[in-house]
């Protein structure tokens, strides 16, 4: 990765809420579902993750906001395959098999110890 150390426990606040970001969990479960559900390699996941705004530390709650609006699958398939990727057949989701996902996903952030990927807080 060009240099660049990814960090979990990234702290941002807004006026009554904050959020700590897991950017080196969240850039994992993307690499493992570029992996399982784009049908790449690893090292492939990585590539095109480092070529992505993915990577990119949030500078603030907006930012990190942005990432949490779409579901980790869609930025997934968003860097394995590119804009427009679901018009090629490509799912946008996992609703059609969210319980084969949902259980996937478990697995993974058990067997990398990866956190949750946002932890919201209320500011006193």
């Amino acid at each position: 990765m060009k240099n660049r150390v990814l960090k979990d426990n990234l702290y941002f606040e807004g006026e009554t809420e904050g959020v700590i970001f897991n950017h080196y969990s969240f850039c994992e479960m993307i690499k493992h579902i570029m992996v399982k559900y784009g049908e790449i390699t690893y090292q492939q996941a990585n590539e095109k993750l480092e070529n992505s705004f993915l990577i990119e530390e949030p500078e603030s709650k907006d930012d990190v906001e942005f990432l949490g609006h779409e579901i980790e699958f869609h930025w997934a398939m968003l860097a394995c395959y590119g804009d427009m990727y679901w018009i090629k057949g490509i799912p946008s989701d996992y609703n059609n098999f969210k319980k084969e996902y949902l259980a996937w996903e478990t697995a993974i952030k058990l067997k990398y110890k990866l956190k949750e990927l946002y932890i919201y807080y209320e500011i006193k």
